[in-house]
C-alpha cells in the first residue's frame, strides 16, 4: 500500500504527488535509505515523523535513558575563524588542569558519569597537551567517563604533532579518552563550510577522522549546525 505524500510547489500550491512505494519504506526500515528516499521523506514531515516513531519505538521501545554530564569548555581562545562563533575572545580564558578537576569533582558530587571536554584551537598545543588533561582525569577519576575533543581538535593535535590522525587517536584512547563528540561538522558539504567556515577541516578530513576513530575502537557522536545558508540537498 503505498503512502501519499504532499509537497507544496514553489508556485506555493499544493500538489498531490504519487504515493510513495511500501520499497521505499522497506528500505529505511532495513537502514537502506537512499539520498533520493531521505530528501522525499525530509519534504513531507506527516510521513517522517510517523516513520521515525515506529522506527524508536522498534528500536527500543519505550525506555528512555539518559547520563547526567558536566560540559567543560578549557579555553575559548582559538586560531579559527568561523563567522558563526560567537564563544572565541582573543583574550579569553584558559583554565588550568586543576580548574579542569575541580569542575569534575563537582560534578561528580551530584552523580556524574560523563564529561565532555572541549576548546577552541591553541596555535602551540600538540597532542601531548590533549593527553595531559585526559591522563589527569582518569588518575583522579578513573569511573568517569570521558567523551572528548571534536575530530576539529584530533585534527589539530595531529597537524601540531606531525603525526597520523591514526596515531593520534591511539594516544587518546590509550590516555583515557572514552568516545568522541561529532562536533565541527556543521554542515558537511564544502561549498557551506567554505562560506561558513573556511579554516575548519574538509568534509572528506572531518569523515575520515570519525572512521578512523571508530576503527580505533572509539565511538562517537555527530551534530549539525542546520538553518543558514545550506539546502536540504546538503544537510542529507
Amino acid at each position: 500500500m503505498g503512502v501519499a505524500l504532499l509537497l507544496q510547489t514553489s508556485g506555493g500550491n499544493i500538489q498531490k504527488l504519487q504515493s510513495i512505494q511500501d520499497e521505499i519504506l522497506r528500505r529505511v526500515e532495513v537502514g537502506k535509505c537512499t539520498t533520493e528516499d531521505a530528501l522525499t521523506l525530509y519534504n513531507s514531515p506527516t510521513l517522517l515523523f510517523p516513520l521515525a516513531e515506529s522506527l524508536r519505538k522498534k528500536a527500543v521501545g519505550d525506555v528512555v535513558t539518559y547520563v547526567i554530564n558536566r560540559n567543560i569548555n578549557f579555553t575559548n581562545r582559538c586560531t579559527g575563524t568561523c563567522k558563526f562563533c560567537a564563544f572565541r575572545k582573543q583574550d579569553g580564558f584558559l583554565l588550568s588542569i586543576p580548574e579542569i578537576l575541580d569542575k569534575i569533582y563537582e560534578a561528580v558530587n551530584i552523580n556524574a558519569t560523563e564529561v565532555c571536554i572541549q576548546g577552541g584551537l591553541l596555535p602551540d598545543w600538540d597532542i601531548n597537551n590533549y593527553c595531559e588533561i585526559l591522563e589527569a582525569i582518569k588518575q583522579d577519576f578513573p569511573q568517569i567517563h570521558i567523551h572528548a575533543f571534536s575530530p576539529m581538535e584530533v585534527f589539530h593535535a595531529a597537524n601540531n604533532s606531525n603525526i597520523s590522525i591514526k596515531e593520534t587517536l591511539s594516544m587518546l584512547r590509550k590516555s583515557g579518552l572514552g568516545s568522541m563528540p561529532g562536533t565541527a561538522a556543521e554542515i558537511l558539504s564544502d561549498r557551506v563550510r567554505e562560506e561558513i567556515c573556511p579554516d575548519k577541516l574538509t568534509t572528506h578530513e572531518w569523515i575520515d577522522v570519525v572512521r578512523t576513530a571508530h576503527r580505533t575502537g572509539i565511538p562517537t557522536t555527530s551534530t549539525m549546525m542546520y538553518g543558514h545558508i545550506e539546502t536540504l540537498e546538503e544537510r542529507i
